[in-house]
């Protein structure tokens, strides 16, 4: 249903398009040209109004809304892409992110599949589907994804991501070396991860001989500063 007034809204567009095409050309291009992005979905929203079949708008406006977390709206807009547009691998994964964040595994998965089907070497594709199947409680196939988009070139955000799956995983079932490994490993791929997440997962799933390695570390520090401050004289007044 939704998708027969989807293309009754742009056979109607059709009838009008010579009067709004140029107008809804020029919506677009201060949507991509701006900077802040509320003005930015105002821009899309008013150049899809003018043309349904638009479907640029349709993607650029589904990623922002994914930004700003409204994950129903991704769903909508690249749904309705997808409707329109030729079948595109990063499309199906934005709308698997969509389902993911709204916590519908198994639609989520689907949608990364097809992602993965267009572009076998999709790293997110991969990446994501891991954190899926592990929300959904299939630790194998999560581990195995995971594992996969490890091992590709690609998107080095979606790689620390599906390490970061391992190790919630690698957590869970005790493992703590694996944990520990993984997490810095996400920690190197990706600069933009907290340093504090490594550090958690440090500090919880160190060695006994790591943890007094490090503790040596600071008393060392410590009693360096002492005799720094020890050593020098206060200046004369």
């Amino acid at each position: 249903m939704k998708t027969v007034a989807i293309y009754l809204s742009i056979f109607l567009w059709l009838l009008t398009a010579p009067a709004y095409g140029d107008n809804a050309m020029e919506y677009f291009n201060l949507g991509v040209k701006g900077s802040v992005t509320h003005k930015k979905i105002e821009y899309f929203t008013k150049a899809l109004e003018l043309n349904p079949g638009l479907t640029a708008a349709y993607e650029k406006r589904g990623l922002l809304h994914y930004f700003q977390g409204n994950y129903d709206k991704v769903i909508q807009d690249y749904e309705t892409y997808l409707d329109l547009a030729p079948a595109k691998a990063d499309a199906y994964r934005m709308l698997g992110l969509g389902y993911l964040k709204s916590h519908m595994y198994d639609r989520a998965i689907y949608n990364f599949t097809q992602a993965i089907k267009i572009d076998p070497q999709l790293t997110g594709g991969y990446a994501y589907r891991a954190e899926a199947y592990r929300l959904s409680g299939n630790d194998e196939k999560a581990i195995r994804d995971a594992t996969k988009a490890t091992k590709l070139r690609g998107d080095p955000r979606a790689q620390a991501d599906a390490y970061k799956t391992r190790v919630k995983i690698y957590r869970r079932l005790g493992n703590v070396e694996l944990a520990v490994a993984d997490s810095r490993a996400a920690m190197r791929i990706d600069p933009r991860i907290p340093r504090f997440w490594g550090r958690r997962y440090f500090y919880k799933y160190a060695s006994p001989e790591e943890l007094s390695k490090a503790g040596l570390i600071a008393l060392i520090a410590i009693a360096l500063i002492l005799i720094f401050k020890l050593t020098i004289k206060p200046p004369k007044k």
